[in-house]
């Protein structure tokens, strides 16, 4: 399989200053080769306190290589007036809404592209693809601009902070983060979910009162028969009769008694459902903060015109019209991709649609939810959900050896769209989880293999935020924390470049001559083989899904601290 070489990258660069080259001059030596003065270089229309854009730049891009992790630290030591104004400096071009940090991420990306054109072997027919995910980031203050409560899917907590939606590119041998956007949620989920409630109780109060009605009916008509039987000449039967009737009689006053107080339990539960209704409307589209706390954030006024007004707006924008969006601008920058990659979360009609108005030669490859959306199955026509499909054809299950693997494929419609549907079971048990594609004639081992492409993401959401500083901003500016979001994305295509040309492809696709540092990464490959084989087998043993228990190794620190103690790496998931 090929390996991984994106999860190395801040290794490689700690392995190079270890061997006696200093970092710095390392660092700079790639930003001249890879050009990137010339790329910043047209904003330097934005001049700021006498500083050039290209000059703060560079070096804001370079601070968590020299061991300072904010401007502040960059100027705390020996600050005097002089320094103070170039500090100002630095802040006025993160917080200026006229730079265009998306078109500068576009320009650093598209020279990567250009100079690793090279190791890209049309005959080898490496797969590209962009990449859609994203991720949570803290933060910790309230006043930050634009912030609320974000879902943390890792560890299904709501926390503060935002999600950063991003697309990446891989060309068939690095990954780069290529575009993005911030957003927040405004939960308003929880107040429909409040609304439901009340209804649902509304519903329950009507059928006591409903249930009511039929016993005050049933006791007036016993009233009637008792009061009838009392005039009758007394008799053995007629006494009988009586009885019963009085015994029933007590039976219903019992359960209208009952009844009573359920209506009034049912009702004090309605009126707490209400002010909670109430409470949460209050702080509907505040994100999950109080009144007071979204009031007293901090707020900027954009001009329309500007860059940064469009990069707020983004914020409040559907997740799904954002990816749309990003595809489109990959395209119309220059970037060619057979397929688009993301988990289950974004699959939907709208995504579906819009890949296939691309034509044939793009491809969506997604996981999905294994819920009660309906595929027509072809050729019958039928709708099921894909739990039905899966016990419908459970018996014409194929194995795989190559990846240690049960999968059914079937062919169907959604939303009239066909697509074909892999039912995957990676290990023991029933875990099986759903993958889709639009490429009907795609197998099962290319599908895997364009699939775990998706993991590249994962690892560079986890080596930015710990070496590169992604989500590490505390400014209240919004437009900070774009240029900050920006500022790390170029780091890591800085070092992906880097790695490339030290430890990458030749123009050929061959490796060039091994050194000793290439030598210990080859064995460190072979027990990272061995490493995955074992992982494999644990989660058949354990009867866990391997997809899941890869993905949490990835995304849960604490694992990762574990596995680097062994000097281990894990790869994609192993051939």
């Amino acid at each position: 399989m090929q390996r991984n070489k994106s999860t190395k990258k801040v290794e490689q660069i700690e392995k190079i200053s270890q061997s006696g080259d200093d970092i710095t001059y390392s660092i700079t030596s790639v930003m001249n080769k890879f050009g990137i003065k010339s790329v910043i270089k047209p904003f330097d229309v934005l001049k700021r306190s006498g500083a050039l854009v290209s000059t703060i730049t560079m070096t804001l891009i370079i601070l968590p290589f020299i061991t300072k992790g904010s401007v502040w630290d960059l100027f705390s030591n020996g600050l005097n007036k002089d320094d103070e104004g170039k500090k100002d400096s630095f802040y006025e071009l993160k917080n200026n809404t006229k730079v265009n940090w998306r078109a500068l991420l576009y320009g650093i990306a598209k020279r990567f592209q250009v100079l690793a054109s090279s190791s890209y072997d049309e005959a080898t027919k490496q797969i590209r693809a962009i990449i859609l995910d994203d991720t949570t980031v803290t933060k910790t203050g309230k006043h930050i601009e634009g912030t609320g409560y974000v879902h943390d899917h890792v560890s299904g907590r709501f926390v503060l902070g935002f999600k950063i939606l991003v697309s990446g590119y891989w060309d068939g041998v690095s990954f780069i983060p290529i575009d993005f956007s911030i957003h927040r949620e405004k939960r308003d989920g929880e107040l429909k979910k409040a609304q439901n409630r009340i209804e649902k109780k509304k519903d329950q109060i009507k059928h006591i009162q409903e249930y009511k009605k039929e016993i005050v009916t049933r006791i007036d008509t016993l009233n009637g028969q008792i009061k009838k039987l009392k005039t009758l000449k007394p008799s053995k039967t007629h006494q009988k009769q009586l009885l019963a009737k009085m015994r029933m009689l007590e039976n219903n006053q019992n359960k209208l008694t009952s009844t009573e107080q359920k209506t009034e339990e049912q009702q004090q539960s309605l009126y707490f459902l209400e002010n909670t209704y109430y409470e949460l409307k209050k702080q509907s589209g505040k994100c999950g903060l109080k009144v007071e706390e979204y009031s007293e954030q901090f707020k900027k006024q954009r001009q329309r015109n500007t860059a940064g007004y469009k990069r707020k707006k983004e914020i409040d924008s559907n997740k799904i019209d954002s990816a749309i969006s990003m595809i489109k601008r990959a395209l119309r920058n220059g970037f060619e991709f057979e397929y688009v990659l993301t988990d289950s979360w974004f699959f939907c009609g709208k995504l579906l649609k819009f890949i296939d108005s691309l034509g044939k030669k793009i491809h969506l490859v997604s996981m999905a939810k294994m819920g009660n959306a309906k595929y027509k199955l072809l050729p019958s026509n039928k709708y099921m959900s894909s739990k039905q499909i899966l016990a419908l054809y459970k018996r014409k299950v194929h194995a795989n050896r190559r990846y240690k693997a049960k999968y059914i494929k079937i062919q169907v419609e959604y939303q009239g769209i066909r697509i074909v549907l892999f039912f995957v079971n990676i290990g023991k048990g029933e875990n099986w989880r759903l993958l889709v594609s639009t490429d009907n004639n795609i197998s099962f081992n290319k599908l895997m293999e364009v699939y775990k492409i998706r993991w590249t993401i994962e690892v560079f959401f986890k080596e930015a935020k710990q070496y590169l500083l992604l989500g590490k901003s505390q400014s209240q500016y919004f437009d900070a924390q774009i240029a900050d979001t920006t500022l790390s994305f170029i780091r890591y295509i800085l070092l992906s470049y880097y790695e490339r040309i030290h430890y990458g492809m030749s123009i050929g696709g061959l490796f060039q001559k091994l050194s000793q540092a290439s030598v210990e990464e080859n064995l460190v490959a072979d027990l990272s083989h061995i490493f995955m084989n074992l992982l494999q087998a644990f989660a058949q043993l354990a009867g866990i899904d391997f997809m899941t228990l890869y993905e949490e190794l990835i995304r849960k620190p604490q694992c990762q601290e574990s596995i680097n103690k062994l000097k281990l790496f894990p790869q994609i998931m192993s051939a």
